[in-house]
């Protein structure tokens, strides 16, 4: 039989080629997105390079402004009329002094005590003995306070220039304040520094107090925190892009530069401390290239699109029957191996594709019913063989080492030899830790439920299964505040729980039992009481040996090994009450 030559466009490699398609448009967009990303890193370190530098420049050009205000006010301070005392005319120079009453939201003269005696601005008779006073009398300098609060109740910083009277002795100082709230003064140097169309300056202390700032309300702000301003605190000056309210800003950040005036006047070092900081908003750097953005996106958008358009269309018979086979291997996926599908109109190499994924699914059906089969049987071989070996290890290796335990016991009470009582010691020893390792293999084969609940609600699931079993009642109460203690411990306890709930079952004939779990600060209590038939209690607990009562011999052994001790009250027609307490501070020292 002569096959038909099937169209080119029929070959899965065919298709693929035009899948070529999707690494160009890969690379495409890898390089506008590396373009975008390089461009904007270019622009940020170009933007904040120029507002680190603006930012400096407006630093130093602050500093000169203050310098000179600094010098109009030792002008004042060497006057005749505030050398000599006369108040008249240092109010009267105070008032007309124009450029000072710019650059000062108030002027003030005090005498030797810090008493304000004249002034403009400010409270006449205000004291300002401390701080920057008593260091301008000091240091025989210009200083600067922090930020204080007058009379008034206004926050204020204050700069003190000691002045000496005819007799050359200190007479007082001449204060220039700057309010900051109210005031106009302290921003009128930063008003000139500007950059963007919204950017805006603004002055913090040495602590990251904000002194000045275009939105009254920041003023007195702890910036302390921002990552401009913290850089600035350790000393350093530059630019950083940051995140506020939820916009990028660009903030440039330098300290203000008064030690690097050739000026005296700045020699003490409460000049040190402040810091200027130029913010522009990345919105408006960007606004320019917006239309350009734009229009990159476009032409990249228009790139993308179009090979996507061609490969969509070209693939659509690849991808349709591949879609449906992916739905198949789902439904495969999910175990309905009775699926088939079924391609005709698919590529070749698809089709074979179909072929050889019909074979895999009934070999998959065939071998699941084998597999099935085999793990019911493995799994079920295994569940019994863990109950068999948990049961004997509980029923028969367990209680076998609490027999020889015991035996050992009366063997060391019955020999006069020290050394033999010492190696029955160390005998009697070697059988406890194998009987703990018994235990913990038994509880590894059948894990508890207290593992993931915990004890208390592990006590009340097993008293609420044993009471829906057995025709007594079963009241399970927790007192105290639950805690957490060593696992081995909550285990312990569970398995006592356990043993004492058994005997009950099997000998009681009760009506009533209650389980009482109780935290205490330094102990732990377990009381499992019923009103059941009772029975004698031999005066020492390994005479129940010789009785049978292997479950109470278990029970004594068990609170022994947590170093606690178990106590079991009983009397015929009485009931019978199992007491167990096991101290804490031994299991916490062990838990640290």
């Amino acid at each position: 039989m002569r096959l038909i030559p099937r169209p080119q466009i029929t070959s899965l490699r065919s298709q693929l080629v035009l899948s070529l398609a999707v690494p160009i448009i890969v690379l495409l967009l890898a390089l506008a997105v590396v373009a975008f990303l390089g461009v904007s890193q270019l622009v940020r370190t170009l933007v904040e390079r120029r507002d680190a530098e603006v930012t400096r420049l407006a630093a130093r050009q602050a500093a000169s402004y203050w310098a000179d205000s600094l010098l109009l006010l030792t002008q004042v301070a060497s006057s005749d009329a505030v050398r000599s005392g006369d108040n008249a005319q240092t109010r009267e120079l105070l008032t007309n002094n124009t450029p000072l009453r710019q650059r000062f939201d108030e002027l003030s003269v005090t005498d030797a005590a810090g008493v304000v005696m004249a002034t403009q601005g400010g409270q006449l008779g205000e004291a300002f003995a401390d701080g920057p006073l008593e260091r301008a009398r000091q240091m025989r300098r210009p200083v600067r306070s922090g930020v204080l609060t007058n009379s008034r109740g206004q926050s204020l910083v204050l700069v003190a220039i000691p002045y000496y009277g005819e007799n050359r002795q200190f007479s007082g100082c001449v204060l220039g304040g700057w309010w900051l709230e109210g005031g106009h003064a302290l921003g009128a140097a930063l008003q000139n520094v500007q950059v963007g169309t919204d950017g805006h300056s603004y002055l913090v202390e040495g602590d990251g107090t904000v002194l000045y700032h275009p939105q009254e309300s920041m003023v007195g702000a702890d910036m302390s925190q921002h990552p401009a301003v913290a850089a600035l605190l350790e000393g350093e000056a530059g630019a950083r892009t940051v995140t506020e309210r939820g916009e990028r800003t660009v903030v440039g950040y330098a300290p203000v530069p008064f030690g690097e005036l050739s000026n005296s006047l700045f020699a003490d070092e409460s000049w040190d401390g402040w810091g200027l900081l130029v913010a522009e908003r990345w919105d408006d750097l960007t606004a320019p290239l917006k239309p350009s953005l734009y229009l990159i996106t476009a032409l990249l958008v228009a790139t993308v699109a179009l090979p996507l358009g061609v490969l969509a269309v070209g693939s659509r018979r690849v991808t349709a029957p591949l879609v449906s086979l992916v739905a198949e291997v789902e439904r495969v996926a999910e175990g309905d191996f009775g699926t088939q599908v079924s391609m005709a109109s698919a590529p070749s190499e698809i089709r074979n594709l179909e072929h050889a994924f019909n074979r895999m699914v009934a070999e998959l059906q065939r071998y699941r019913g084998d597999i099935q089969r085999y793990v019911v049987s493995i799994l079920s071989s295994q569940e019994e063989e863990r109950k068999r070996i948990a049961r004997d290890l509980h029923d028969e290796t367990a209680q076998d080492l609490i027999i020889l335990g015991r035996r050992i016991e009366d063997v060391q009470d019955a020999a006069q030899d020290v050394r033999i009582k010492v190696q029955l010691e160390s005998v009697r020893n070697m059988v406890d830790n194998i009987l703990r390792g018994v235990r913990r293999f038994t509880r590894d084969l059948r894990p508890p439920l207290l593992e993931e609940l915990g004890l208390p609600r592990a006590l009340e699931i097993m008293g609420s299964s044993l009471a829906r079993e057995e025709s007594f009642e079963i009241i399970v109460t927790v007192e105290g505040e639950p805690r957490p203690v060593l696992p081995e411990l909550e285990t312990g306890l569970y398995r006592l729980a356990q043993e004492s709930l058994s005997n009950v079952r099997r000998h009681a004939q009760a009506q009533h039992v209650s389980v009482r779990l109780v935290y205490h600060q330094d102990s732990l209590e377990l009381i499992v009481a019923d009103d059941g038939v009772g029975f004698e209690v031999p005066d020492d607990p390994g005479k129940m040996l010789a009785t049978g009562r292997l479950g109470l011999i278990g029970i004594h052994e068990r609170a022994r090994l947590f170093g606690g001790r178990a106590t079991i009250h009983s009397s015929p027609n009485a009931g019978t009450t199992v007491h167990v307490v096991i101290p804490l501070t031994p299991i916490l020292r062990q838990e640290s």
